[in-house]
């Protein structure tokens, strides 16, 4: 896809700024995981599994939710459990080469306990060097970084000249965009809602957004024509017409889940999982 193809506006926030527009325009068609990479090749592991999990359950392709089941017949008493199930768009997306381990884990109308689903992704994921080439060939952004027999040998993943150049320009992007994103939904929520579908999954990489703020926008959504969508992620535009959907309460359980994320992560003395219970509950 060609950067340039996208044609939403990118949002200036003062006078002073100078961004060039096919420079900050990858924010607009890379996925939270591949981003992340260019600002920190160092990212762990964990870090991207949790990048992409959130940015595939705010395009409703998974759901993430808590659930109150007996964990099996004779069990006297309900105990509450977080599971990731198929969302209502998992038929239609067509997955990154680096996201099937998200989708294939589950089938059509299927579901898992999230330290489950998310012990069987880690361990089917080669290795985190592996994974952090396999998201930036999917992207296809492997020009940003270095390529050379040494740095494959040591597993270490670093940006080139064009890398490091496009690191700057999207990180002072982005921190303004931290800065002022409060400020903008308050007092001008037709570019703040511009913004957000511009930034997409890239919204995880911001530090100061109020997700229940979020909410307010969706009204401005109607002001918008059918013109202004032929190249957005349908996915987001799909969740802001729906009728159904309350965006505050989906944001905040996801971000419930995204800011505890690592507490699914936790290992034994001898670096063994720490899965608790494993098996599958009835729904």
């Amino acid at each position: 896809m060609s950067i340039l193809k996208n044609s939403k506006t990118i949002i200036p926030f003062n006078p002073q700024s100078k961004f060039d527009d096919a420079t900050i325009h990858h924010l607009s068609v890379l996925k939270p995981a591949g981003t992340r990479l260019i600002l920190e090749p160092k990212t762990d592991l964990v870090e991207l599994i949790k990048l992409t999990l959130f940015d595939l359950a705010l395009k409703q392709v998974l759901m993430i939710k808590k659930i109150l089941r007996r964990s099996h017949q004779r069990d006297p008493h309900l105990r509450e459990y977080v599971i990731v199930e198929t969302g209502k768009n998992f038929k239609k997306y067509r997955p990154s080469r680096f996201e099937n381990y998200f989708v294939a884990q589950l089938g059509e109308n299927g579901h898992l306990q999230l330290r489950l689903y998310l012990k069987r992704i880690y361990k089917e994921i080669p290795s985190a060097y592996k994974h952090k080439i396999e998201i930036i060939e999917s992207l296809s952004i492997r020009h940003l970084f270095n390529d050379s027999l040494l740095q494959s040998v040591f597993s270490m993943l670093r940006t080139n000249r064009k890398g490091k150049e496009l690191k700057t320009a999207l990180k002072h992007y982005l921190n303004e965009v931290d800065q002022d994103i409060g400020q903008l939904i308050t007092d001008e929520p037709k570019k703040a809602l511009e913004l957000i579908l511009f930034l997409q999954g890239n919204i995880f990489l911001l530090k100061n957004l109020k997700f229940d703020l979020i909410e307010r926008l969706k009204p401005m959504w109607k002001t918008r024509t059918k013109s202004d969508d032929e190249n957005g992620d349908w996915f987001w535009i799909e969740m802001l017409y729906d009728p159904d959907v309350n965006i505050s309460d989906m944001f905040n359980e996801v971000i419930e889940f995204y800011e505890g994320f690592d507490d699914y992560f936790s290992f034994d003395s001898e670096g063994n999982w720490d899965t608790g219970f494993d098996g599958d509950i009835d729904l």
